[in-house]
């Protein structure tokens, strides 16, 4: 069963590559959710790193989102996909830089 044909051909004119991209995003957050799960650590250093470093995996995950909504824009929605990248650009910089300074920055 075919429910699009641009996604069975993949053909780069439609956004339904990013859709794949995005599921693809998915599946890393439900593998890192499961690991996370599974690792169930006790200590609060390491849930401390833990959760920095699911915010800027989850950070870099939005951005390659918006990169990729560039990338694969059609030319009908290539002015969108535009501003949705200049979005990231300007936002996830500096969300970035405050979490590095939050939780390397901090003297124990």
């Amino acid at each position: 069963m075919v429910i699009s044909e641009n996604l069975a051909t993949l053909d780069g004119g439609s956004m339904d590559n990013v859709l794949l991209f995005a599921a693809g995003e998915l599946f890393i957050v439900i593998i890192m959710a499961a690991l996370i799960a599974r690792s169930g650590s006790k200590d609060p250093e390491t849930r401390y790193l833990t959760f920095g470093s699911v915010v800027l995996v989850c950070l870099a995950l939005v951005f390659m989102l918006g990169m990729a909504m560039f990338y694969w824009a059609g030319p009908d929605s290539a002015e969108r996909a535009a501003r949705v990248f200049e979005a990231c650009q300007q936002i996830i910089p500096p969300l970035l830089t405050l979490v590095i300074g939050f939780y390397l920055g901090q003297k124990k």
